[in-house]
């Protein structure tokens, strides 16, 4: 859902995240390989933030107590964040040349996004293939028009247009892997 909804609204001069978060999801797109220079803290930061955020209220026993007597809620919400947090750095792995043989392992076995599964994300106009942990669930959602048809819900709801935006304000550093 986040990659979704920073490829489709706002830019880069988005309140709150448009600097720093819809500017990453748009500089991947002009230098997918680029995410291979960063380093483990700047590739993971934002999102183990994030996780660590929202895994501090799951803790809290407030929602410990509600979450009590919904065992399958609990589970899913632990395990969205858990797969959330590593979301970044399994992105990246998509990009990778050579990733650990285990992960390769993985990619192969469909458990995580493998470089040949991500590549259709990152055709012009970038409008499908949103999943960047698995990949196994994209072309469903893309089969059924979820991602159009939430955008449509969007524009209904707030008048906005799906990527009704000025050219980006990020050329892309010299020598940017692509």
């Amino acid at each position: 859902m986040v990659h979704w909804a920073c490829d489709t609204w706002g830019d880069e001069r988005t309140p709150w995240i448009g600097a720093g978060l819809i500017r990453s999801f748009r500089e991947h797109h002009e230098a997918p390989r680029a995410m291979l220079d960063h380093d483990w803290i700047e590739v993971n930061g934002q999102p183990a933030a994030a996780a660590s955020a929202a895994f501090g209220l799951l803790a809290l026993p407030t929602a410990q107590d509600w979450l009590a007597e919904r065992a399958f809620l609990a589970a899913f919400a632990w395990t969205l964040l858990v797969v959330a947090s590593l979301a970044n750095q399994l992105h990246q792995w998509s990009h990778a040349p050579a990733p650990p043989l285990w992960v390769k392992a993985l990619q192969r076995a469909g458990l995580l996004l493998s470089a040949e599964r991500h590549r259709r994300h990152h055709r012009a106009p970038h409008t499908s293939d949103y999943c960047i942990t698995s990949g196994w669930l994209n072309r469903a959602l893309d089969a059924a028009g979820f991602w159009r048809a939430l955008e449509r819900a969007v524009t209904r709801a707030t008048g906005a247009k799906p990527r009704a935006r000025p050219e980006p304000l990020w050329s892309g550093p010299r020598g940017a892997r692509r």
